[in-house]
């Protein structure tokens, strides 16, 4: 039965109650009238204004049934139920319903109709997951702003911050070996085990991703995640805490020896010392959960199978307009 507007509705609920006095099942020639008046009506079906004598037995079956509907609304639903789903049923065991399935899928990709659906559902679920990841950071800095509020970290002094770095910076030296590569890097992890902030923000992310596969076998992505290389790689935090000078001051001195010492670029993710700041936009002087990472490796980053992603990686591909062909 095609779908009826509200007024189509009422003018049958009308239509029965002005022929039969009340809202009842009508005969034939009852439902042959009230048909006969709702077809002069411009909100009619088109299929039920077909006046092919072959047509009009199914015609006046779904008069029939909107009137069933009419009367008992509750049972009208559930045997329509049941019969949909024997129908159902009877199709997907003799196929009839894949096959149907696939031809409906065919045409909508032939049209051009799917892809402009896929694309329309996907800019509405990246924006609907975008506003969910955007609600929780607030709320996750909020709560971690609170929780920290009493927990005021003092900026180490010159020698602390030195001795820190020296430790940090012969650990590295040792667990890297002549080969090996590092990354130190800083952030913060509110509403998060520091593990798994550490893990997510050791390769970066997005548009600040460090490192890419060599010969682009792992079709999935493009760029290095941690769970990729995470047997071959260590991660530590020689620092945590909330004092985020702390934090970027012991990141920029770690940085800054590895150079010194002439750590070759191959052999470390970072390209300059001390660029950027875990504080992201708040006040310094707000107590918030920070860390200084290092990722540590013995083996090389070719031996891995991956290389420090470049301006050119991190490029757009512009698609070219077939008037430009």
């Amino acid at each position: 039965m095609p779908p009826l507007s509200e007024t189509f509705w009422a003018a049958i609920k009308k239509g029965v109650c002005d022929i039969a006095g009340k809202l009842r099942k009508l005969n034939a020639d009852e439902k042959r009238q009230l048909l006969a008046f709702l077809r002069k009506r411009g909100d009619c079906p088109d299929k039920w204004k077909n006046i092919d004598p072959k047509k009009q037995k199914n015609i006046l079956d779904n008069l029939r049934q909107a009137i069933a509907r009419l009367l008992n609304p509750d049972e009208f639903a559930e045997k329509s139920k049941a019969a949909n789903d024997r129908t159902s049923k009877r199709r997907r065991e003799n196929g009839k319903q894949k096959a149907a399935s696939a031809r409906y899928n065919k045409k909508r990709k032939e049209s051009g109709k799917q892809k402009v659906d896929n694309a329309r559902n996907n800019a509405r679920n990246n924006a609907i997951n975008s506003a969910k990841r955007s609600k929780a950071r607030r709320e996750a800095n909020a709560q971690a702003i609170l929780d920290n509020k009493d927990h005021k970290e003092p900026t180490w002094p010159e020698d602390t911050l030195e001795k820190k770095a020296i430790d940090t910076v012969e650990m590295i030296d040792e667990k890297c070996g002549d080969n090996g590569f590092v990354h130190v890097f800083g952030g913060a992890w509110p509403g998060q085990d520091l593990n798994k902030a550490v893990e997510a923000e050791c390769f970066g992310r997005g548009g600040n991703s460090h490192a890419v596969f060599i010969d682009g076998t792992n079709s999935r992505h493009k760029f290095v995640r941690y769970r990729d290389v995470s047997e071959y790689v260590e991660l530590f935090t020689p620092y945590t805490g909330t004092n985020c000078e702390n934090a970027d001051r012991l990141e920029k001195r770690i940085q800054t020896k590895l150079i010194e010492m002439g750590w070759p670029q191959h052999r470390r993710m970072f390209v300059h010392a001390g660029r950027g700041t875990c504080r992201g936009t708040r006040d310094a002087k707000i107590p918030f959960p920070y860390y200084t990472g290092v990722l540590v490796c013995e083996q090389s980053m070719e031996e891995l199978g991956i290389r420090r992603a470049t301006t050119k990686d991190h490029a757009r591909k512009i698609k070219r307009s077939s008037s430009s062909l």
